[in-house]
């Protein structure tokens, strides 16, 4: 399973109205330096396009890959009209295309009724067209579609296209739910968010929180990979945040699912 650092994980202004408190490039360096090769962006890290040009030759020299941009397109018609939309598809195009992302982080926003359900599918489809070649993960997260795992289901599986799936990551604060998911939506993950949670929401390390990563990581197909997408120490004020102490974390917990892997392959070499 190939791990990806989520640069998310390195800010904490995340749920400031600022969003961001210290420029991507900063960052860069020290994610290089910890050994973090690929990488998942969080979509503010990139809102100006001004640096694009000097975030990407700064990407290149780093031998660092962007490969999932974690982007905020809002496909809810009550948010977004349809000329925002087309505008703001035309950015996400010029930004995959600048960075060359292969994968594109949605959240599946919708009302949740019959033609908020028809609008959504309408609007997923025509960004599918729009952006064949890059694959589409629509996230499971909480407050949207992914409350109801067998209508996201049922959703890509009408859609039918070949370059969306879902990415999986816990939806509910609750591990027999969250299990239950996972099983349900198994043949349609293409991509993991790996996070430590609480029932109370607080973040913790993956051998720590709700979900049992141990169980679930050797079921997965080959294919799918992950990302690591927090980690508690990054969970703070900003005047605190410690970014070494952030990427040391970050680190550790990659080496935790390497034993997860290591155990699952020792295990099938007994059987």
């Amino acid at each position: 399973m190939e791990i990806l650092l989520h640069t998310i994980a390195l800010e904490p202004a995340r749920w400031t109205p600022e969003r961001v408190s210290q420029p991507l490039l900063h960052l860069l360096p020290h994610i290089a330096a910890s050994g973090f090769k690929r990488l998942e962006i969080y979509e503010p890290h990139l809102q100006n396009d001004a640096d694009w040009p000097e975030i990407a030759t700064a990407l290149a020299k780093l031998d660092i890959r962007a490969v999932i941009l974690s982007s905020y397109l809002n496909l809810r018609p009550a948010v977004t009209s349809d000329e925002d939309l087309e505008r703001q598809t035309g950015r996400l195009k010029s930004c995959l295309d600048a960075f060359g992302f292969s994968k594109v982080r949605i959240f599946p926003g919708a009302e949740h009724n019959e033609e908020g359900i028809r609008v959504f599918k309408t609007r997923l489809r025509h960004l599918s067209g729009q952006i064949p070649d890059v694959e589409i993960l629509l996230e499971t997260h909480d407050g949207s579609l992914a409350d109801d795992p067998a209508l996201l289901v049922r959703i890509v599986e009408e859609l039918a296209l070949p370059n969306v799936g879902l990415l999986y990551q816990p939806t509910f604060f609750e591990a027999r739910r969250s299990i239950e998911q996972f099983h349900l939506q198994k043949p349609f993950i293409r991509h993991l968010h790996l996070q430590g949670r609480r029932p109370d929401f607080s973040v913790v390390a993956l051998k720590d929180g709700l979900f049992p990563w141990s169980q679930v990581v050797p079921e997965l197909d080959a294919k799918v990979n992950a990302t690591l997408e927090f980690v508690s120490s990054g969970i703070c004020p900003v005047e605190r945040f410690d970014l070494a102490a952030s990427l040391k974390e970050a680190r550790a917990e990659v080496d935790y699912v390497r034993k997860i892997e290591a155990g699952a392959i020792s295990a099938r070499s007994a059987d």
